[in-house]
């Protein structure tokens, strides 16, 4: 017996499914998900969702860009500010992003804007990439 789970980004529902497991990139970690569940409200950091679908038991990646998660007994509800799906990253261009935002955080001065969107655009390239190589 499994439970729902609903991804939605500010512009779309991504994912409303039945699911028997979930993982979430939470603020201080990450943390797995199963029917019954402690009910909490949590942050998210950049990172993967990793589910388990409830009829057919695959795996399925995607990567968001923080947001929230609120869980109850029989829900997940992810609140994410971006969220791609693993098959729809592009290996090269998250690769060449991954150089071009350690050039700029090997120059840039910390607390600056300028380091802190390299540094956002280097962690999402990085998540983007584990989930690509997760998925295989």
């Amino acid at each position: 017996m499994g439970f729902a789970l609903e991804i939605a980004t500010p512009d779309r529902l991504v994912l409303s499914d039945e699911v028997e497991k979930v993982v979430c990139p939470g603020a201080e970690g990450e943390f797995g998900v199963l029917p019954n569940h402690v009910p909490l409200i949590t942050k998210l950091k950049i990172g993967e969702v990793r589910y388990i679908d409830s009829t057919m038991k695959n795996e399925h990646i995607l990567v968001v860009t923080g947001g929230y998660v609120e869980v109850t007994d029989q829900k997940v509800i992810v609140l994410a500010e971006q969220c791609i799906r693993a098959r729809d990253i592009d290996k090269v261009q998250e690769e060449i992003n991954v150089q071009k935002s350690e050039e700029i955080l090997k120059t840039a001065e910390k607390n600056t804007d300028e380091y802190r969107n390299a540094k956002k655009m280097n962690d999402l390239a990085k998540a983007l990439l584990k989930a690509l190589e997760r998925a295989g």
